[in-house]
Order: structure tokens, then C-alpha cells, then sequence
């Protein structure tokens, strides 16, 4: 795999972190980070290593400023930009190094750092976003020229500076329902044509070469069990992995998100009266038998999703206790949830949610995609009222119960919550330049090398 695909993704995982949308050149540093560590001995005793700036009490050489542009150039490159005149580039960069340097210096002062566990949640949302273990991408990344323990190092500076701007700004920028109501009156949806999306699980049993007509019908058969056995409980993904012939068996079976033009003409046809939350009947194609659950479906005037009422305890991650030790005290909890006591008395009284504790631990109604990606793994095999393994968030460990299942049409709170965070982005980013132009003015900064020179 290239690793110019990883580098996109990582945009991704610092938004999960923050939330914040920053100017253009701090996504392609947040996603270039890592290369601030690239350069080998040789190089360190020529002249890359003279200093071009000198920021506060640090320095920004001309060795960090050349590995910036080979990243960026890597990064304009795979979105298939023109690449600007060197210099340009050159100069651009150089001042959001300076940037970089003045951030984490305030960040160090307020005590602000990622942790092990945000940095260990990166990574892997980077190798799942990639459809890699973590060490398939580690080998992409040593494969790359970077040491590991090098890329880890660069990744926790760039979550710690989006950790210092979401505590600075993004939590005291608001954005009125009003303010809402105006973008969304003066950004009016195109009366185009409805294009129905289809959110997809799928399962496939593949008929062999030469099948014979009983081969065929036994087919037919076991996958009909199949799905008696997923109306009965079992987890479409769960049955995905178990017995599907798909290339996507192994994820579940998901397909992810399909226009009706992208869906071939059977599919359409078994999907015809299926609603969010359903299954298709079992149907035959050239390639065998096919079952299909629903997830969610929009168009331009709807999205009808299945949304999950949630309920959790949670016991939060200490410095002062191994994780063995809080796992082993949920696991406790669990057997006796399981054994019969009510999960909501059990929640009031031990959950350390304080968010949710008197609430019996309720969450409340979600759609897809509200929680992060571990929570939302650990809810995906579980039926209504069973409840979850153990698993860990960033926030600690967790023991989660879906409770309840709806079909909801969340089109226009979806519409409002992208108008909210379209706004809240430009305010973000106004505040941050202003901010950044401050710090700037009150540190001592001195070139001694321009780009070029």
C-alpha cells in the first residue's frame, strides 16, 4: 500500500479529536507531521541542519522546512493538484512551522498533551480507514523511511496541538439557531432529481462452477436458515463473517453507501420494500444467492435511518489503577447484570458516566455514526436488551446495552448539523488566525536563512 493514502486519512482522525476545521496549510501539516522526524545522520552533519528561525527558545532548521515540502509536495501530488513554485511553498510552510512551534510551546505550558490511549486510538483508526492491522501499517510506515517510535512522536505533537485549539477556541465558539436558520435559508437544497442512497450489509453464497440444479436449491435452503437465524438474533455481521463468500465477509459484510445507479437492477429489485433495519428477501444472481440488510437509506428529502437507544456504565481510566484491575471490576458488574439485576439500579450506582449515571446509564437515541468507532464495533454484533462484553473507549471501560430500535427521518437534523458545523468551522478558523497572528506578535522571532537563500 502507498503511503500517500495513509497520509489522507489521518485528516480524518485529527478531526475526531478536535472537531475543528483549520486553515488548509494545518490539515497538510497535521497530515505531514511525521515527516518532521525524516533525515538520516549524513544529512544532519551538512548544511540542512543550519538554523532558519529561531522561535522563542527553539529553532526551525532548514533540514525540518525540505522535509515539510517533500510531504506536501506528496500530499498535492495524490490529490492530483498542480504543484505550486518551490518557493511559494517554501515560504508558506515555513511560517506554519513557526506556527507549530509557538502552539506547542503554550500547549506545554497549559499542560496539554495526547495520551498514549488517543495516540494508540489514531493508529488504529488509521489502519482500520486503510483496511490494515497495525502492523501491516507499521510496515507501510518503515517501508516509507520513518521509524516507527519516530511516527508515533510526530502523531501525539500534532493530536496535542488540536487538543490546545479545541480547549482555546472551539469550545468557546457558538453558533445560534438562528445564525442556523439564515445559512440554511441562504443555502437552499438544488431541486434536483431524488437520488435514493442505500446504507448495505450483504451476504453471499457463491455457486460453485458447474453447479447442478439440487447443488443450487441446497443453497437457496441454507441461506434462507441464514436468515431465520439473523431474525432470531444472531448479528447480520456476525452471519456475514460466519458464512458469506463476499470480499467483505470479513467486515461484516458491509458495503457501505450506494446510489440506486451504483446497484445492479436485482439488487433494486430486492430492496424495493425493504425499510431501514430490514432484510431483503433471499434472491439468485449468475454469481448465487444473496441476502441484504438495510442499514439506513436517504434521498435529497429524507434520511429514514435505524436509530439505537443506547445505555452504558462506564468505569473511567486511572493513573492509579491498572486497566486488569477496572476491567476485572466491570466484568464483575457484568455477570451480575447478566445474572438478572437491573442494568439501569446497576448504572445509578456504579457508572462513573456522570453524564448519564442518573439516568440509568440511557445514552438516549442514535444514529449511525454518533459514537466513536470502538463503541460502535462493540454495539454492532448485539441484539435488543443483550448486553455488550467488556470493551475500552478512550474514555475507559465500558459494558453497553441497546435497548430499543426506530426508523427515524433525520434529514432536516442532519441538514442543521452540517449548517452548524460549516459555521462553527469559519468561526473557528477566524478565531484561530487571529489568535495565531497574537502569538506571533508576542514572540521573539528571528530569520536567519530566508527559503532560497
Amino acid at each position: 500500500m502507498e503511503l500517500t493514502s495513509v497520509l489522507v486519512d489521518l485528516r480524518q482522525v485529527f478531526q475526531y479529536f478536535s472537531g475543528a476545521v483549520l486553515h488548509p496549510k494545518r490539515c497538510l501539516l497535521a497530515a505531514a507531521a511525521f515527516a518532521l522526524a525524516l533525515g538520516s545522520s549524513a544529512q544532519a552533519d551538512q548544511s540542512l541542519n543550519r538554523v532558519m528561525v529561531v522561535v522563542n527558545d527553539g529553532v526551525i532548521t532548514e533540514a525540518d522546512l525540505n522535509r515539510e515540502i517533500s510531504l506536501a509536495e506528496m500530499e498535492l501530488r495524490s490529490a492530483g493538484q498542480a504543484l505550486p513554485p518551490r518557493d511559494v511553498l517554501a515560504s508558506g510552510l515555513l511560517e506554519e512551522l513557526i506556527v507549530d512551534t509557538l502552539l506547542l510551546d503554550v500547549a506545554a505550558r497549559a499542560s496539554i498533551v495526547a495520551t498514549d490511549r488517543e495516540v494508540a486510538y489514531a493508529l488504529t483508526t488509521i489502519a482500520r480507514q486503510n483496511s490494515l492491522t497495525l502492523p501491516q501499517l507499521e510496515a507501510a510506515i518503515v517501508g516509507a523511511g520513518v521509524a516507527i517510535e519516530d511516527y508515533e512522536a510526530d502523531l501525539r505533537k500534532q493530536l496535542t496541538i488540536r487538543k490546545l485549539i479545541d480547549r482555546q477556541i472551539r469550545r468557546q465558539v457558538d453558533v445560534s439557531d438562528q445564525e442556523i436558520d439564515e445559512y440554511l435559508a441562504q443555502n437552499p437544497q438544488e431541486d434536483k432529481p431524488e437520488e435514493v442512497e442505500f446504507d448495505l450489509a450483504h451476504i453471499l453464497l457463491k455457486s460453485p462452477s458447474g453447479a447442478s440444479e439440487s447443488q443450487i436449491s441446497d443453497l437457496r435452503d441454507r441461506l434462507e436458515k441464514i436468515r431465520q437465524e439473523v431474525i432470531g438474533g444472531l448479528a447480520f455481521s456476525e452471519a456475514a463473517r460466519q458464512y458469506s463468500d463476499g470480499t467483505k465477509a470479513s467486515e461484516g459484510g458491509m458495503l457501505g453507501v450506494r446510489t440506486a445507479a451504483q446497484l445492479p437492477q436485482l439488487f433494486l429489485d430486492a430492496l424495493a420494500e425493504v425499510p431501514p433495519g430490514g432484510l431483503s428477501p433471499v434472491f439468485q444472481s449468475s454469481n448465487g444467492w444473496h441476502l441484504l440488510k438495510v442499514l439506513g437509506r436517504k434521498s435529497q428529502r429524507e434520511t429514514v435511518v435505524l436509530q439505537q437507544e443506547v445505555r452504558h456504565i462506564l468505569i473511567r481510566a486511572s493513573a492509579l489503577l491498572p486497566d486488569e484491575q477496572l476491567r476485572a471490576r466491570l466484568e464483575r458488574i457484568r455477570e451480575r447484570i447478566v445474572a438478572g439485576e437491573d442494568f439501569g439500579a446497576v448504572a445509578r450506582l456504579q457508572s462513573e458516566d456522570a453524564n448519564t449515571r442518573a439516568l440509568g446509564g440511557n445514552i438516549g437515541w442514535l444514529t449511525p455514526g454518533e459514537l466513536p468507532g470502538e463503541f460502535e464495533q462493540a454495539l454492532d454484533p448485539l441484539s435488543v436488551n443483550e448486553v455488550s462484553p467488556v470493551f475500552q473507549t478512550t474514555a475507559g471501560w465500558h459494558i453497553a446495552q441497546i435497548t430499543g430500535e426506530r426508523e427515524k427521518d433525520v434529514g432536516n437534523t442532519l441538514r442543521r448539523r452540517q449548517a452548524e458545523r460549516i459555521l462553527s468551522a469559519r468561526k473557528t478558523e477566524e478565531a484561530f488566525e487571529q489568535w495565531a497572528q497574537f502569538l506571533r506578535e508576542e514572540a521573539f522571532i528571528r530569520y536567519r536563512v530566508r527559503p532560497g537563500e
